[in-house]
């Protein structure tokens, strides 16, 4: 329904205009009436009609001084003036007023209604066409934006483009700076960036236009080339749109000669930002500090290959110190793209996951693997990746010193067995004996040392030259056949073995017995 206010100083002409036609049979409602203009103000204020019906000669307030402060509190309200004068000045000033239309009393109800009707349908084409102008701009900006990111700017007019889109700068330097909200920059947000970009550049130096609900880009005139107020703009906008702890995150491109340039300045703002989840969210940075080498990128993948040795070594110290230089590498690099960052941390998720589960025979309790992977899908830095893998080494270090302090001993225990009990197999390893006893082979090793206060090797020599030596002390034996008892399968070799443990050659120290 459309809403229509009558002004009329006069009652019964008044009373007949809204009484005598029906409205509602037409889509109009009554929404108020009034016999001057100064209390038809506050009802037009309040209720933003569509159209008003009202006389021009008043008492208080006159019908034409009421259309110019209308313009001021309901623009878009379409006015039909009404008048029992046949004077060309009325006529000459509703026309100035841009008034929809003007009649003489007495005016025939028909007439009137109609007139009414085309005022509605005036305001209803011409509301239609500013909301198809105010919702088809944003998508014109974003289809212009991304057409210059995609294709570049040698294949569109960058210069006619965006003066259609209200950019106009004067140079002669020129450049982009992008600004990425978690928050949406809304109209509000919009005027404070004009606000604040008006403290450091005049009108012509700059212009900031909306990409899309989350993003705004500030194009820029510069001075030169090494114009710090790009600079200075970006940290004040950081300063004042940092609402809510890393919100807004802005990068720069470079200034160029040309305006038709400023196309690779934005595009160099896209580059930058789509690695703000290794620069940081809530900072400023340029697209030159994200720049990295090929080298740099095989030296990530070194990293990466590192990092995965060491969880199948089943060390969690030794994990979370190459994880520290993969994260340190990335950082440095700036080469890693979210897409592949996560990818990482699903692998790497994987194998923890594995290692933690070796660890504790029980489900687990304390989180859970599709939560974790959730977290992964919907991570946006590289904190969050190093805070998720780092949970989970630490888990894994807490499973193992849970089972350290319940078996450690136990563990020693069984490998000195099946150490006394299998020492004469020539093939016997610490990789064995860790297999046997269903633990990782550095993990057996560090207990050994922990243990023992010697390693693995020194034991298993010990071990096999006691028994070498009870069997020469005892029985009239060959030297060959004490090896091959001992588990060598070369009497060289463990002949300069005995040596070294005993001092003596097997010969040597047989003579002492007979």
């Amino acid at each position: 329904m459309y809403k229509l206010i009558v002004v009329e100083d006069d009652r019964i002409i008044r009373r007949g205009i809204c009484h005598s036609i029906k409205w509602e049979d037409h889509g109009f409602i009554v929404a108020g009436e009034a016999g001057d203009g100064e209390v038809a103000l506050d009802l037009i204020r309040k209720e933003q009609p569509q159209v008003v019906i009202s006389d021009i000669n008043m008492p208080f307030m006159d019908g034409l001084e009421m259309g110019n402060k209308i313009k001021e509190i309901s623009p878009k309200t379409r006015i039909i003036f009404l008048s029992g004068y046949e004077d060309f000045k009325y006529a000459q000033q509703a026309i100035k007023l841009k008034a929809f239309d003007y009649l003489l009393k007495p005016v025939d109800s028909e007439q009137l209604l109609n007139k009414a009707k085309e005022a509605a349908s005036d305001w209803e084409m011409a509301t239609r066409e500013e909301m198809k102008i105010k919702e088809s701009l944003p998508y014109l900006q974003q289809k212009f934006f991304q057409r210059l990111i995609n294709d570049g700017d040698q294949r569109i007019d960058v210069e006619k483009e965006l003066a259609e889109l209200g950019v106009e700068l004067e140079g002669p330097y020129y450049a982009a700076i992008l600004i990425h909200s978690s928050i949406r920059l809304d109209e509000e947000r919009k005027k404070s960036l004009i606000d604040i970009s008006s403290s450091l550049f005049s009108n012509g130096s700059f212009s900031v236009v909306r990409i899309d609900s989350n993003e705004c880009t500030v194009f820029l005139s510069l001075k030169d080339e090494g114009d710090v107020r790009k600079g200075q703009l970006a940290q004040k906008i950081i300063e004042s749109l940092n609402f809510v702890e890393d919100a807004v995150t802005i990068t720069l491109g470079r200034s160029y000669p040309n305006v038709f340039e400023i196309g690779k300045s934005l595009v160099e703002t896209r580059l930058a930002m789509d690695l703000k989840h290794i620069m940081g969210k809530g900072k400023v940075f340029s697209f030159e500090d994200t720049v990295s080498s090929k080298e740099e990128k095989e030296c990530l993948k070194e990293l990466e290959s590192e990092l995965e040795t060491q969880i199948k070594l089943g060390i969690p110290d030794k994990v979370s110190e190459a994880l520290n230089q993969l994260n340190k590498a990335i950082v440095e690099r700036k080469s890693l793209p979210l897409t592949d960052l996560k990818i990482l941390a699903l692998k790497f998720s994987t194998m923890l996951f594995f290692e933690v589960e070796k660890w504790k025979q029980e489900e687990l309790k304390s989180f859970n693997t599709s939560d974790v992977y959730q977290d992964i899908l919907e991570m946006e830095t590289l904190s969050e990746m190093m805070k998720i893998l780092n949970s989970l080494i630490f888990q894994w270090r807490e499973e193992m010193n849970k089972k350290d302090d319940e078996n450690h001993f136990s563990h020693v225990d069984q490998a000195i067995k099946y150490i006394k009990q299998h020492f004469h197999d020539s093939t016997l390893t610490l990789k064995k004996v860790a297999e046997y006893i269903h633990v990782s082979t550095p993990y057996l090793s560090n207990l050994f040392k922990l243990e023992k206060g010697f390693n693995f090797g020194d034991y298993l020599l010990e071990i096999r030259m006691k028994k070498a030596m009870e069997e020469l002390r005892e029985a009239d034996i060959k030297t060959y056949e004490v090896c091959e008892k001992v588990g060598y399968n070369n009497p060289q070799y463990f002949s300069i073995c005995f040596k070294k443990f005993t001092g003596y050659t097997p010969a040597e120290y047989k003579k002492q017995f007979k």
